[in-house]
């Protein structure tokens, strides 16, 4: 038994340093670190927990146990409880920090640590405890320092047995960790190899070989006690090869790394080190960033290849804190679309200093401080002349191919740059100049190279092709518009006039002709919505509400449709409303509907209707509203999507994907949604009928979206095939006979059916994924709450390893692009080879509920929203087993497709040679 005791403890301790373990301290703690790392030591002042319980409700799964950090040695006057503090508690000053000394000897000053620091931090897993050495700058003799001692040991006995689940770090403390390590469960120490010189403004150092030395013996004591031991040093955030480097040789001395910037602001590098996908993207701010240019023509080929969109009005980047500091930690890249700024020089400045530290920068229309060669000279670009509007010029050379227009050169400078990597070469008054330039350290594309405006928005060099080119993605592509090899299909209904009749049959409402004709009779599933005050009994028509609320349960009783607001008074003009709240005049002015005594409200638009739906039209208290609507414009303000971030649902409309054969410009293809000060709005994947039908003119012209779901289907997969319209669709034979040759045809694609819900859980989940590479193998890592379970590679000559991956089930090849699928742990370890594995899942209309592996073996189970049907490779030296036994089963080769006429969940097992 002592033997096996023994094996036990060797086995934990082998793999104690493998955890992911960060110091983040800092306020709006980025989501990626929440599952980048397995413990995330973070301030409590960052009210995490807090923020993650109101406002973050689609963060589920989480990898990191949130640990707070408490100063126990030190009062800092920083914190809140700091005037609570009394004055004889306090032993002397920390210069370097601005701090007290605190005297754990004082049994009241322990009890305040108690009742007013960790009682309120409850919510938390665990406390980082530290400035535990700090008494030996003021206490000399050897009697009270072991006095100082043994008042700490209490301490922390104290708190193991008040909080026995928590996790329990602290900070050095050398020379009480033997009395402490069965209350601990690990041992922090910082600068084993690199730290900081606190007498010259915290300047990086590399320690002395004598430091490193002593430090050294100290952890590998503490590392035999049985104790996991954390090592924090301390790296330039621009130097991240050396954080990595750094990482990897504390990890191979057996402890967990942590390397990061002196004041632990950054996300640094543990086990993995983060690829940053952000992309900071800049208007002019002179309208809503719904209409800018990187929003709409620059966003949604980022998203395109795996790159998280961050949108911010010039003046809102240049005074935002988070921006000041490092930022290469999370950013790739600063692209702008500014045409003038009021304080260049400090544009200037801070895009410098974003460059030095390792970002892109890239300009798109102007460069805000072109009239300075000095600010020019140090990206690199020369001004050589300035083009004329009436001036000649030609194009003599370019990188891209021109794509739905040729380059328009109006006035601008005439910039030249050495040696560009991608570029468009013109000549005008006998120099060679650049209107579009890709350099090593991003570039610029002037008016009129990239794309230009002729009735329409058209690209003069294909979006992806410039992206691609500048960013240069080097990670698998989250994808959004895949889930095990088929493309994603949602259905989402706005409630409009479902209180209308249906002109072929009066007796009938819409909703009711929606209900019947299309909901029961394709049974995918269905997010749908109401108005509630036009179907509530104190609305716009209470005669009709009995019936109308009689259907609308029906609807929502039913298994393949989840509930959604469409708001209370259906707001037209979202920000008009809020911005004019309390005023009567809006329904004159046509803002929302005209609901006799109501006075608008944000709250009574997104709680209240939510709450009535909940309440008075739900089937049971288990089935509540999963998605709000936007409805008009679809332009709610941030505080608007703050409102329905708060109450816990998904938020969806908006964008304006609409290509089609009559105007198939990439400009009609939308990003996957808007960022608002950080509160991000879920687009439509694809416009409703009322842009199809000519605001609702040509009844049948919803049939035109399949024109959409083909063009965004070849030559890439830019958007899933979504069917969203309005109820009134119901009203008109041809509408409701558009309607049913759209799903006719969405069924005929191989798809994988899903609620508008967890398509928008997808979209946040694309955002706060962290995609890493693991330090200790140089492997790709991708950590997540385990829902968008696609990964895209562009290449179609490689395999994944299925059986030495983590979290990989199979892979499917669409139009020359690998896709990975992956089970729902999201915890993934990639790893690609050229040889085709013996079993994998090719494709299902399912979603993967579990899966296992074993040597040469794996077993997944897949649950659909429709009977189930999945396509598995299996070579001759495999053994298949599959639950329950299918209804149809059919062999071509190597691929086996299996179909159930009923049965929605099943499981598959492979056992192969």
């Amino acid at each position: 038994m002592v033997f096996i005791i023994t094996l036990l403890c060797l086995f934990s301790l082998l793999y104690a340093k493998d955890l992911s373990v960060g110091f983040i301290y800092r306020d709006g703690v980025p989501e990626e670190a929440l599952y980048l790392f397995d413990w995330l030591v973070v301030d409590p002042d960052s009210k995490l927990p807090q923020k993650l319980r109101e406002e973050k409700f689609y963060i589920r799964n989480k990898k990191a146990k949130l640990i707070a950090y408490v100063s126990v040695g030190e009062l800092e006057p920083t914190k809140e409880y700091y005037k609570e503090a009394k004055r004889e508690w306090m032993l002397g000053d920390n210069p370097a920090w601005k701090s007290k000394i605190a005297d754990v000897r004082r049994e009241d000053y322990v009890n305040f640590l108690f009742e007013k620091v960790f009682n309120r931090l409850k919510e938390y897993d665990g406390f980082f405890l530290d400035t535990l050495d700090s008494y030996q700058k003021v206490l000399k003799s050897e009697k009270d320092r072991r006095d100082y001692e043994m008042a700490l040991v209490d301490l922390i006995k104290r708190l193991r047995k008040t909080y026995p689940n928590k996790l329990i770090l602290i900070n050095r403390g050398f020379e009480i960790v033997e009395y402490v390590k069965d209350d601990i469960d690990a041992l922090v120490a910082e600068s084993l190899f690199y730290g900081l010189d606190l007498e010259r403004g915290l300047r990086y150092r590399k320690m002395k070989e004598e430091e490193t030395r002593w430090l050294l013996d100290r952890l590998n004591y503490v590392k035999s006690l049985g104790l996991k031991v954390i090592v924090i040093d301390y790296v330039d955030p621009k130097n991240r090869k050396l954080q990595k480097e750094v990482a990897k040789r504390i990890y191979e001395l057996g402890f967990i790394p942590y390397v990061s910037d002196r004041f632990l602001y950054t996300i640094g590098t543990s086990i993995y080190q983060l690829k940053p996908r952000k992309v900071l993207l800049i208007h002019d701010g002179k309208l809503d960033p719904a209409y800018s240019d990187v929003h709409r023509l620059v966003q949604p080929w980022i998203e395109y290849y795996g790159y998280v969109p961050v949108l911010r009005g010039i003046d809102q980047a240049m005074s935002d804190q988070s921006f000041q500091g490092p930022m290469a930690d999370q950013y790739v890249a600063i692209i702008l679309s500014v045409g003038e700024y009021k304080d260049a020089n400090k544009l200037y400045r801070w895009l410098l200093e974003k460059k030095d530290e390792g970002l892109k920068v890239f300009f798109i229309g102007s460069i805000p401080f072109a009239d300075r060669d000095d600010y020019l000279s140090s990206f690199g670009i020369k001004k050589v002349g300035n083009l004329g509007p009436l001036d000649d010029y030609k194009i003599e050379e370019s990188s891209f191919p021109f794509f739905e227009a040729e380059p328009t050169l109006g006035e601008m400078p005439m910039l030249w740059v050495e040696r560009p990597l991608y570029y468009i070469k013109a000549r005008a008054k006998g120099k060679v100049f650049y209107p579009l330039a890709i350099t090593d350290w991003g570039g610029y594309a002037l008016e009129g190279s990239f794309y230009k405006y002729m009735r329409e928005d058209l690209f003069v060099v294909n979006p992806l092709d410039l992206i691609k080119a500048l960013l240069r993605p080097n990670f698998p592509i989250p994808d959004i518009t895949t889930e095990n090899g088929r493309r994603i299909l949602t259905a989402h209904i706005d409630g409009d006039a479902g209180f209308g009749v249906a002109d072929f049959d009066p007796n009938r409402n819409v909703i009711e002709v929606i209900r019947d004709e299309i909901i029961k009779r394709y049974p995918i599933p269905h997010t749908v919505s109401i108005i509630e005050g036009e179907i509530a009994p104190y609305g716009l028509y209470p005669e009709k509400s009995p019936k109308l609320e009689e259907i609308a349960r029906s609807i929502f009783s039913l298994d393949n449709v989840e509930m959604a607001s469409h708001t209370f008074s259906h707001p037209f003009r979202w920000q008009k409303l809020e911005n004019n709240e309390g005023l009567p005049e809006y329904a004159e002015a046509h803002y929302n509907l005209n609901i006799p005594g109501y006075t608008f409200s944000l709250e009574r638009e997104i709680f209240g209707s939510i709450e009535y739906i909940n309440k008075r039209l739900s089937p049971s208290p288990q089935k509540r509203v999963k998605v709000f609507l936007w409805s008009g414009d679809c332009m709610p303000s941030s505080n608007a999507l703050r409102l329905a971030y708060r109450a816990g649902v998904y938020n969806m409309n908006g964008g304006y994907t609409w290509i089609n054969k009559r105007e198939p410009f990439y400009s009609y293809i939308s990003p996957m949604g808007l960022d608002r000060d950080g509160y991000f709005q879920v687009y439509a994947p694809v416009q409703n009928e009322n842009l199809y039908t000519n605001l609702w003119s040509d009844y049948y012209g919803y049939v035109r979206v399949i024109e959409t779901f083909q063009l965004t289907e070849k030559p890439r997969r830019l958007k899933p095939i979504a069917i969203y319209y309005h109820m009134y669709s119901g009203q008109k034979i041809a509408s409701l006979k558009a309607l049913r040759e759209v799903y006719e045809y969405a069924l005929s694609q191989p798809v994988n059916p899903m609620f508008a819900s967890e398509y928008a859980q997808r979209v946040l989940e694309f955002r706060n994924m962290a995609i890493a590479e693991d330090v200790r193998d140089g492997s790709i890592v991708v950590r997540s709450e385990g829902n968008l379970k696609t990964l895209r590679v562009d290449e179609n000559r490689i395999y994944p390893h299925v059986f030495e991956s983590k979290g990989v089930v199979g892979f499917n090849y669409i139009n020359q692009s690998l896709y990975i699928s992956l089970d729902n742990s999201g915890d993934y370890k990639i790893l690609l080879g050229d040889k085709e594995p013996s079993f994998y899942l090719v494709s299902s209309n399912g979603q993967i509920v579990e899966s296992s592996k074993k040597t040469n073996g794996m077993s997944i189970k897949i649950k659909a929203h429709v009977p189930l049907e999945y396509e598995i490779y299996a070579s001759e030296g495999c053994s298949i087993h599959m639950s329950p036994k299918p209804d149809i089963m059919e062999r071509r080769g190597s691929i086996l497709r299996v179909r159930y006429k009923e049965e929605r969940l099943g499981e598959v097992e492979a056992s192969c040679k």
